[in-house]
């Protein structure tokens, strides 16, 4: 079904190549699905310089033409350094070859580019960032392409995802320049003292908290000129950091109601509380970590950006246990890029395990398996640590959002970049509470969305984006003509059950087997966690700011949950089993830490174990998942990652 958003933006399509206003609007709102998705991807090829004409609907065509003009501006090319995967060669020689051009990975290459005789291979397995990816408010359906994610979705299993189709939950994951940064919620939260200090006290020296604040420092500009926090975070990095604030009736109740319950510290001072979060959000345009590989700079001649290169593996010298360099495949062609100095894999916490086991790096029996030679024996892909999330349905009455017309929001966001296209809406009002024993360092994280009542069309998109069984949806929906709806999505940020990553086989093209492992800690404390969130948000209904919009939680007929009477704790727990998925936060999966611990897949200083040269700079090295969302953390690895590397080439030379 094509979306009320895409249907106004082809009108102009149709319009441009007809040059008629009532004919051809009349004849656009009874295109075919078909039809529309046809002139949908035309969108992108319109000339930038296109003027349209026509003797009526002046109005109309006015906002057209400022549609397109905004278009191109979108779409800027200037915005990164230029594809040069064509021009690669057999045999070419880098002295750094970058795997991932995601949030780590772009942050690496920029700094390790500042190093005047360097050469630089950035290789990325997607191309350019969508349009779609640089309006906030269309995040959500990023995560329905297959063109810009990996399209993962997770192997069944009877602890959880039993109310998806298929019984898989859906993992996007960033396939395209920039990685994750260019299709999640753009929330920027550090964690707190407790996550990195933990990291130190496990063996890896210089990773506390009090030392990486530095790291956090280098990405960040903070564009609150008044802000209290303007010591706290970094004013001269790369990374825009801007905070979304208004005066809606539901994000002024969903704070008053958190203040009623005693949450009224802030989580950025190290506290449990509430917080309207920062975004990497520019003038209403998303701020990818793509973007800082020509920020402020004219050394684009010293990086060689191939996109759409698929790895098929690190060339590693068995003898010398040496990394030389990648086997890529670029359209048809293969070829062999070497490395005179470093490989860095930062593909992310699927993919980077994927690609060591194809490299015969990983878990020895499970490589034998699967028919690859053991290079060296790692518990690569294994514990996989994400944030599993519960949502809660809840109407709410008609005042609590206020409706907005469509064509009005198109107009603010391409006119003024303002409106509900330019923000996340409720995504970033974070609370962060302990369950256990009220100290300031939370085990559970909540976030909160609203669907507009009758808003099928976006409704629908979010529960597609999940993969939400067909039936359950179909409720919502049902739900939803009603009334307005308000998700309450609680997360156990403090995970104790593990997952692990698993080849399917030996090609490099083949998805890997992700096993999420979700509540399968013995102790059965993620589910205990959960369920002390679920009666935290009965709590937060019963307010007094929430009395005012007659908030109540819906049952929406969760088929495999019929036997428990709603509302109970036997109820929650099957429910968990059956919509808990993910927050999009996988981590863990090259594990650092030091040789005696048998976990353990890279260094402190991100060197993978018995291997020279090849380092893995992401997501996956962190030990322990942190307790909010990862962004911010992956920009600090890859900050401190590059400083380490440098040091280490740097003072080489000199010695």
């Amino acid at each position: 079904m094509a979306k009320p958003y895409l249907k106004f933006i082809s009108a102009g399509i149709w319009i441009i190549e007809h040059n008629e206003f009532l004919s051809s609007s009349e004849r656009f709102w009874n295109l075919t699905d078909k039809e529309m998705d046809s002139l949908v991807h035309q969108l992108p090829a319109l000339s930038c310089a296109a003027n349209i004409d026509s003797q009526s609907g002046n109005l109309f065509l006015l906002l057209l033409n400022t549609l397109f003009a905004s278009q191109c501006a979108l779409k800027n090319p200037n915005l990164y350094p230029p594809d040069k995967a064509a021009n690669l060669r057999d045999g070419d020689h880098f002295d750094f070859i970058v795997v991932g051009a995601g949030s780590a990975g772009s942050v690496v290459a920029r700094r390790l580019m500042e190093t005047e005789k360097w050469k630089i291979l950035l290789v990325e397995a997607g191309g350019f960032p969508s349009i779609t990816t640089e309006i906030p408010g269309l995040f959500f359906n990023i995560e329905l392409t297959t063109d810009e994610t990996w399209g993962y979705f997770t192997e069944p299993s009877e602890k959880s995802c039993k109310g998806f189709k298929n019984g898989a939950c859906h993992w996007p994951r960033g396939k395209v320049l920039g990685g994750c940064s260019s299709i999640n919620g753009m929330i920027y939260i550090r964690g707190y003292k407790e996550n990195y200090d933990s990291w130190s006290e496990s063996g890896n020296e210089g990773w506390d908290n009090d030392n990486l604040k530095q790291y956090f420092k280098r990405s960040e500009r903070l564009m609150e000129e008044q802000s209290k926090y303007k010591n706290m975070y970094g004013n001269e990095g790369s990374i825009p950091l801007t905070r979304y604030q208004n005066n809606e009736t539901i994000r002024n109740i969903l704070l008053q109601s958190a203040n009623e319950l005693g949450y009224n510290k802030q989580p950025e001072e190290g506290h449990t509380g509430f917080v309207e979060s920062l975004q990497n959000i520019e003038g209403g345009t998303r701020y990818n970590a793509a973007k800082i590989l020509i920020a402020r700079t004219n050394i684009t001649d010293k990086i060689t950006l191939a996109l759409n290169a698929h790895l098929q593996k690190i060339m590693i010298d068995n003898k010398n246990m040496k990394a030389e360099g990648i086997e890529l495949k670029i359209g048809e062609k293969t070829m062999k890029i070497y490395s005179d100095r470093e490989v860095i894999l930062s593909a992310g916490a699927i993919n980077s395990p994927q690609i060591l086991m194809l490299s015969g790096i990983g878990p020895e029996e499970h490589l034998r398996e699967k028919g690859i030679e053991v290079i060296q024996d790692l518990k690569v892909g294994e514990n996989l640590q994400d944030h599993v999330l519960l949502p809660i349905f809840s109407k709410i009455s008609d005042q609590a959002i206020k409706p907005t017309e469509l064509t009005d929001d198109i107009y603010q966001y391409f006119v003024h970049k303002k409106g509900f296209f330019s923000n996340t809406g409720l995504l970033n009002i974070l609370g962060f509470l302990n369950t256990k024993n009220h100290t300031n360092y939370p085990d559970l994280q909540i976030m909160y969305y609203s669907f507009p009542k009758n808003n099928a069309a976006v409704l629908e998109t979010f529960l597609e984006s999940i993969n939400l069984d067909k039936i359950i949806s179909q409720q919502l929906i049902s739900h939803n003509k009603k009334s307005n709806i308000l998700i309450s999505c609680i997360i156990a940020a403090q995970p104790k059950s593990r997952g692990k990553i698993l080849l399917k086989n030996a090609d490099p093209l083949s998805k890997p087997s992700i096993f999420t492992g979700y509540f399968t800690d013995e102790r059965n404390e993620d589910m205990k966690a959960l369920l002390e969130g679920v009666r935290f948000v009965e709590a937060q209904l019963r307010t007094n700011a929430f009395k005012t919009i007659n908030a109540e939680v819906l049952d929406i007929g969760i088929p495999n949950c019929k036997n428990f009477e709603f509302n109970s704790d036997a109820y929650w727990e099957c429910a968990m089993t059956n919509t808990a998925t993910t927050v999009y936060h996988p981590t863990s999966t090259c594990k650092m830490g030091p040789k005696n611990d048998q976990h353990a897949v890279v260094d402190s200083r991100l060197k993978v174990h018995g291997i020279k040269n090849l380092r893995v700079i992401d997501a996956s090295i962190m030990p322990k998942i942190v307790s909010v969302n990862t962004q911010s953390s992956v920009f600090m690895i890859g900050q401190k990652g590059a400083e380490m590397i440098i040091e280490d080439h740097l003072s080489s030379e000199n010695n």
